[in-house]
Parts: structure tokens; sequence; C-alpha cells
């Protein structure tokens, strides 16, 4: 079933089973660690996806790619066979994932997008386990889940230039994979436009002017190599080469370094706090991904299941290819 106003896709049941048997049988990746063969990954994954998937599919895909949607989900995609429990240090053995990883690169490789890491979060590797982790739970990062997460676009820090090279450059997309969800928690997704229809227009110019403090998140804190703690004279609004409006925010992470920077990101907050945004539940088997720039997102508070069956996403910063 294809869902083209919704931004999601179902994949059917036979298409799902073909996929899982060619992910099965080959062995290009097999028990490998995806940092080291994530090309491989994206190129397997992408050719036995595009074989098999319908053709609507894979038009849809080309469509998405040509003029991106804030944010596609592609559900009923081929799961592991054997069950892995959940991580509870927020680190797993990767080759026990070749099937999620080859369902996650290979969607990432057919929408055009390239898989990104930073060096001084996440231990450097391209793959994070979004699991509840004991001691960590009223921390606001993804191994958290007592505190809420407010509406937040990742990375802030980092540059936001259209040339500033991936690897310090605020991600472009975050892309999920379904491990469980048992849980039933929402990731809830809000537009930019959804935030701007209704600001005055001077809010909306000061908040494009150099005028802003960011701070870097905790997780930067409680990774490895030192990254860019504060980025100073920046926006927090800007215009995309497609002339979409692009959004940096995180709550108490931003200042203004002026009095109208200040009465403009106040207005701007405020307006956040009126708004309720789309819930989606990623689920397993889910691939979803969103547009970091475009889309601010937000996670309620949740009560995880037993250790080894709490809820557990994949997920993988990407950047838009420059060659496409």
């Amino acid at each position: 079933m294809l869902d083209v106003l919704g931004g999601s896709v179902c994949v059917a049941d036979d298409a799902r089973e073909a996929i899982s048997e060619e992910f099965c049988a080959q062995t290009a990746t097999a028990h490998s660690v995806s940092d080291s063969h994530a090309r491989t990954f994206a190129e397997t994954g992408a050719k036995h996806l595009r074989n098999h998937l319908p053709a609507a599919v894979l038009e849809r895909f080309f469509e998405w790619r040509g003029d991106p949607s804030p944010w596609l989900t592609v559900s009923n995609l081929p799961q592991p066979r054997h069950w892995i429990p959940t991580p509870v240090d927020g680190f797993c053995d990767e080759r026990d994932l070749t099937v999620p990883n080859l369902v996650q690169f290979g969607m990432l490789h057919l929408l055009g997008l390239l898989p990104v890491a930073y060096r001084w979060e996440n231990d450097g590797r391209l793959m994070r386990n979004v699991a509840p982790r004991p001691g960590s739970g009223g921390t606001l990062t993804s191994w958290g889940y007592s505190a809420p997460l407010d509406w937040h676009t990742d990375d802030s820090v980092l540059d936001h230039e259209e040339k500033a090279e991936s690897s310090i450059a605020i991600p472009h997309y975050l892309s999920f994979y379904g491990m469980r969800n048992d849980e039933g928690v929402p990731t809830e997704l809000l537009t930019v436009d959804t935030v701007t229809t209704a600001l005055p227009q001077w809010v909306l110019d000061d908040l494009r002017l150099p005028e802003f403090l960011i701070t870097a998140p905790e997780s930067y804190a409680a990774g490895s190599g030192a990254g860019p703690l504060t980025r100073e004279g920046v926006p927090v609004m800007w215009t995309l080469p497609s002339g979409r409006d692009a959004v940096r925010y995180g709550p108490g992470r931003i200042s203004g370094l002026t009095l109208r920077a200040n009465r403009a990101l106040n207005r701007f907050e405020r307006r956040l706090g009126e708004l309720d945004g789309t819930s989606v539940l990623i689920g397993a088997g889910d691939f979803h991904v969103f547009d970091n720039r475009r889309v601010l997102h937000r996670r309620v508070p949740f009560e995880p299941a037993a250790p080894g069956r709490a809820r557990w996403l994949r997920r993988c910063y990407a950047q838009t290819r420059r060659d496409q």
C-alpha cells in the first residue's frame, strides 16, 4: 500500500519476505560491522530492496529524492529472525544486526542520503542505539526516559552552512529503524512551517540575524573527543537551497546576544509551547526519516519494559548526497 499524502509506505508481506530471504542468504555483510562496511551495507541493501519493492514504491522514493517531504515512514520491512535483547549500556555486538543494517543503510541509499557520524559523539559510531540505559533515565539524551525531551533539533551547535563538511555540519536527516517499541512510545514531529506561520515578520527577520549563542547537548560531554561546545554569532533560522526555512534549536541551549535576538527567541519559544505535533510510532521493522532542519522533534517520558525488552530504535544521521 502506498500513502503518498501521509508520507508513509507499507511494504506488502510477500515483498518483505522476499527481501528478507535475500538479506539472510547473501554473505557480503554477514557478521560485518556497519562502521567498517557502510558502503557495502548500503549498496547491497538497496539492490535487494530495489529488486523486490513494487514500482509504485520505488517511484515514491525517486520523487522524494527530488522534493523531500519533511518526513517519510516505511513500515513492514524485514526484521532479524532471531531475538536480540535491547542493549542496556548503549552498545551491542553490531555483527548480530546484519538485517537491520541492510534495511537502514539500504533505505538511505535509495533516498540519496549518506550516513554520517561525529567523532566526539556516540564513540564516533554511525549507529546509535536509542534505548533506556540504567543510570541515564533523567538525562536529556537518547538513552534517557524519565525526563521529557522537549522540541529540539539535533546537533544545533554544528555548522549550518551548506558548504560545511559533513563531519562538522548539522545533520540534514535523522533516520531510525525500529527493533522494538512495545511501550508504544511515539516520536512527536513539528514542522518549521507550522511554527513560523503565525509569527510576525519581525520575529522571522530577527531569528535570521547572526546574533545567537548555541551550546552543545549533554551527549557531547559524554562522548569521546572534544566536540564544539559553543557556537557564537549564528542565526536560529536560515533558508535552504530549496527555498524552505530551516531552524536550529535546543531548549536551554540557545540565547540571544542582543535585546532584539532575545525578544525574537522568546516569541519563538512561546509559539512552540502552544503547538502539538504529529505523533509517529516507530515499531519493529519500521524505517523512519525526517529532515532535522525542517522538523523539530520531542519525546515524552515513559516507563521502560523489562531489561532486554525495552524500546529500542537504531538511529543514523545522514546528509544529502551532493552528487545527485
